[in-house]
């Protein structure tokens, strides 16, 4: 029973371990011109997510990511792990970053992802393996038991069930978008080339993992009239913009005044220190002739005694 109680507690602590370690810092790309590229890594937010009728929770934003359960990350198996969507993990972690790969040579890593291309959506566990963001077509094994829409997992290899596709939220927009460069932060609609059915993240089912519960994510088509699921997703890096010729200007400007108050604060304390030196110094003058004049007081002191006593004698 001892030893029994000690491998608990062993495989208590790993998995405490493996659960901190998917909330360790992600990296995501970093995008000066503010377009999505393939070979990026993002994150895939949901800026609108409303909750189940009657809830008392207002509105709220998602963000997709991958959570396993107990037994699959104790053995480190993430095959057919589900998509889900938290509410409160937005910052890039390990467990929520995607890879945007291409599918055809004629879309090398690098070039810029456009509206209609088809994409992978891979996702690198912490040992490094990459799994692919795949939704399984025609298997009742694989569809949500609440929404009846196709489940997203992933998996281990690509197939013609991982090939996605984006495409602008406003209807209107489509044709006028198609070919077009995607914008870092563009409200979308990720579509299955399969099917050609979007990504939803359902607002009205959830579902508990090791991390508390998160929204379902699947794919089909969402009928309002039954369920109600937001298929509008942005997909966020890094953006970091070339700044202009006066924008340089102005930032060299604001240094080198930056750097004139830093110097202009040095010389006051230089001054300051040196009052307060000049201070000390003087008083250190004072005492010592304070002192010297209390022994000039003794000294004639003592000498007018001793003149007297001789004069006495």
């Amino acid at each position: 029973m001892q030893k029994h109680i000690e491998r608990s507690r062993s495989a208590e602590r790993n998995f405490e371990e493996l659960l901190a370690s998917l909330l360790e810092e992600g990296e995501v790309s970093v995008c000066p011109d503010g377009l999505l590229h393939f070979g990026d890594t993002v994150i895939i937010h949901a800026p609108v997510v409303q909750p189940r009728k009657g809830s008392p929770v207002e509105s709220f934003p998602c963000t997709l990511q991958a959570t396993p359960s107990k037994a699959a990350l104790m053995k480190n198996v993430y095959h057919e792990v589900p998509i889900t969507a938290h509410a409160h993990h937005h910052r890039p972690i390990l467990k929520n970053v995607f890879t945007l790969l291409p599918r055809t040579s004629a879309h090398p890593m690098g070039s810029e992802l456009i509206y209609g291309a088809p994409f992978n959506l891979a996702h690198v566990t912490p040992s490094g393996q990459r799994l692919y963001v795949t939704s399984p077509v025609g298997s009742a094994l694989h569809s949500g038991r609440e929404s009846r829409r196709q489940e997203v997992l992933l998996c281990d290899e690509e197939s013609a069930h991982s090939a996605w596709r984006l495409q602008p939220s406003d209807p209107a927009l489509r044709l006028t978008y198609e070919g077009q460069p995607v914008e870092v932060g563009a409200r979308v609609r990720i579509i299955q080339t399969m099917t050609n059915q979007p990504l939803v993240v359902e607002e009205e089912f959830s579902t508990k993992t090791i991390y508390g519960q998160e929204q379902q994510v699947s794919v089909g088509v969402v009928n309002r009239a039954t369920t109600r699921a937001a298929h509008t997703l942005c997909l966020l890096t890094w953006t970091r913009r070339t700044p202009t010729q006066e924008e340089l200007e102005q930032e060299r400007a604001r240094k080198q005044h930056e750097a004139e108050d830093v110097m202009e604060e040095e010389r006051e304390r230089q001054r300051r220190r040196m009052e307060e030196e000049e201070e000390r110094r003087r008083e250190a003058e004072r005492e010592l002739e304070e002192k010297t004049a209390g022994m000039r007081l003794v000294l004639d002191k003592e000498e007018s005694e001793e003149e007297e006593e001789e004069r006495r004698e």
